[in-house]
């Protein structure tokens, strides 16, 4: 069962740092579910395990188990289609782990497969149906391929042929229907890069998880990018900040970063480094999470995203503001325009709360541009969400008579967002 709001890492520990040295670093980060270092089933590694698993209770987290028993073959990534069979002896080794661990409250599951091809979904969707089979303590995790722009100088690589779909959309529902997997998962860096899409790519992947999400009824994750490599830049403070709240404004029930630790030839910029130093993401990170959590946690996970729509217009594949929620209109302050620059733009997530409340998230489209914006919305208050229960009326809300609507200005600045609750 899943405890928190989950914020962690994709795999990048290794077995050198302690098993109690490692949660301790995972808890200062905010990390509530995050993924263990690999680990074979050798003797000497099995204490390791429950060590960590132990440490990562103690500090209230729960870990996806990388353990090799559970890992579905890999996809061949020179025949897309090449079927990929599950070794006679999965269940066998499987339901080893499954007895080792799952009854652990620390352990939310087991990692099956990173991006399945469409040779190889057939065996990661068996493999997730056994886990399933053998124990209801713990679930199946897989992460899937977004849905990209693949580079020009391979056109033969198309994430139609990868997938085995034409269409996006059918293939995440065959996905959710094939696997029971209970979220759907996947990473995209497209939006710190100028190729594959850029950030037009990384909200159309939202748009496309989000409406999967609403569609079928499972929770989305986004695994987000936080560290340079292959064509993609390191993001700076602001960058990764912007990721996180416009993930929230999508509705996103989980966050995981690639990744945290690492560096050395081909990597660089991670929270910590190859030398296991603190950079600046580290304490970004830190702050980030640990207001989400104080103030906005509670609350988060108790909304359903409605709809997620940009203002002024978003990129093709997204929802442009309309006007039709609880937000009405949106204009930009005539009086704060530098240099004849203008507003960047919203991200406007709505949400419904479980008392059928309506819940805004307005996010900053730009991770270096402020936003100063009138916003008109459908009710008679408006409320900044604070904490557990604890809300605070915006004072500066200016109520239009009787007819329950009003407008607020807000600055929101690159890698900001408000979180407020309208009283209809």
């Amino acid at each position: 069962m899943q405890r928190r709001f989950p914020i962690g890492s994709w795999v990048c520990n290794n077995w050198s740092p302690t098993p109690e040295e490692m949660a301790a670093e995972w808890a200062d980060l905010g990390f509530t579910l995050t993924l263990t270092p690999w680990f074979d089933d050798l003797p000497e590694n099995h204490g390791l395990v429950h060590r960590l698993v132990d440490e990562a209770n103690r500090h209230g987290m729960q870990v996806i188990l990388c353990d090799r028993r559970t890992l579905s073959p890999r996809s061949n990534w020179s025949d897309f289609s090449q079927p990929i069979p599950l070794p006679a002896n999965y269940k066998k080794q499987a339901a080893a782990a499954v007895n080792e661990y799952a009854a652990h409250p620390a352990v939310w599951g087991f990692y099956v497969e990173d991006e399945p091809l469409c040779g190889g979904l057939p065996a990661v969707a068996q493999a997730c149906r056994i886990i399933e089979e053998l124990t209801d303590q713990a679930e199946p995790y897989i992460n899937l391929l977004p849905n990209h722009r693949i580079s020009p100088d391979r056109p033969e690589w198309t994430i139609e042929q990868q997938v085995g779909f034409d269409d996006y959309s059918t293939y995440l529902d065959h996905v959710v229907d094939t696997t029971h997997v209970p979220v759907l998962s996947y990473d995209c860096y497209s939006q710190m890069s100028n190729v594959w899409g850029g950030t037009a790519q990384y909200f159309r992947n939202l748009a496309s998880y989000q409406s999967a999400s609403i569609r079928n009824n499972v929770p989305f994750w986004t695994i987000l990018l936080a560290i340079g490599h292959w064509m993609y830049r390191a993001p700076t403070p602001l960058e990764l900040s912007w990721q996180f709240y416009t993930s929230l404004a999508y509705g996103a029930s989980g966050i995981l970063y690639y990744y945290y630790r690492g560096g050395g030839i081909g990597h660089y910029g991670a929270a910590v480094d190859e030398l296991g130093q603190k950079g600046q993401l580290y304490y970004q990170m830190r702050r980030q999470h640990h207001h989400f959590q104080s103030q906005w946690e509670d609350r988060y996970r108790r909304c359903r995203i409605v709809r997620t729509s940009h203002w002024p217009k978003g990129p093709g594949g997204t929802v442009d503001f309309d006007g039709r929620g609880v937000v009405e209109h949106i204009q930009e302050r005539s009086d704060v325009a530098w240099d004849g620059k203008t507003n960047p733009g919203l991200i406007v997530g709505e949400f419904m709360d479980d008392r059928e409340r309506p819940h805004v998230l307005l996010a900053n489209a730009s991770a270096s541009e402020h936003v100063a914006a009138v916003v008109n919305v459908r009710g008679r208050k408006v409320y900044m969400i604070e904490g557990p229960d604890k809300e605070t009326e915006l004072a500066n809300y200016q109520a239009r008579g009787s007819v329950g609507e009003g407008w607020f200005e807000r600055f929101i600045m690159p890698g900001q967002a408000l979180f407020v609750r309208v009283e209809k």
